[in-house]
């Protein structure tokens, strides 16, 4: 027994650095086992803020490869808008890139008529607009789930991971608006930008999902994520 429970400690200060998450585990509840199957924390203090049709998932096990992966795909996630307070152009496989004002010339060689070329530029300001909206929402929903569980005396392991959850909901309405701009005729993103950043968005949200479903899938492709980066 005595064994067992230092390898079962050594496991969560692998998964778990103190200092990033600052996440106390049970080292009795979480087990060793490199298979598919959840290596879950059985018993986080509290209910889940979230309900209804987001209850079963709430309140499904969590785990601390879960919780760290879900972490490091957040922080994949966002490096490219941090990246935009120091770069000059906007790195287009990562993000949006919309036709503005400053694209009027270049619009008119390419052909597009005045009436498309005020449509492109006006779309582009709407479609930015669009972005603060859900990233505010998104916010409002991080902070509201943070607040009402905090309050209820929800443990802070359950707290962390229904926010991964907003955040899947998130990268779900982001992937539907990038694709629906895509196939806009004339598409409002620019040439360069709508390739990648589709296909940016849908690997961010599996494995943003990934991180947040307890199951054989789930844990199948955050093992084989994992495999292609540990060295």
């Amino acid at each position: 027994f005595a064994l067992l429970a230092a390898v079962q400690k050594a496991s969560v200060v692998a998964f778990v650095p103190p200092k990033a998450t600052k996440i106390v585990l049970p080292s009795a509840a979480i087990t060793t086992s490199r298979s598919f199957e959840p290596n879950a924390v059985v018993n986080p203090r509290g209910s889940t803020a979230l309900s209804g049709l987001l209850t079963p998932l709430a309140d499904a096990p969590i785990s601390t490869e879960g919780l760290t992966f879900g972490w490091i795909v957040i922080c994949a996630a966002m490096t490219p808008y941090v990246i935009q307070l120091v770069a000059p152009q906007p790195l287009g496989f990562f993000l949006a890139n919309y036709y503005g004002g400053q694209d009027i010339a270049e619009l008119k060689q390419d052909g597009y008529t005045n009436e498309q070329i005020e449509h492109l530029v006006e779309s582009g300001r709407v479609a930015e607009v669009k972005w603060k909206v859900r990233f505010a929402a998104l916010c409002l929903a991080v902070t509201t789930i943070a607040f009402f569980e905090v309050n209820d005396g929800v443990d802070a392991v359950r707290v962390l991971r229904d926010s991964y959850i907003a955040w899947g909901i998130f990268y779900v309405e982001a992937t539907r608006l990038i694709r629906e701009q895509a196939l806009e005729e004339p598409s409002i993103l620019k040439i360069e930008s709508r390739f990648g950043i589709q296909l940016w968005h849908v690997l961010v949200t599996i494995l943003l999902w990934a991180s947040i479903s307890e199951t054989y899938t789930g844990n199948a492709v955050r093992t084989f994520v994992t495999d292609i980066f540990t060295f």
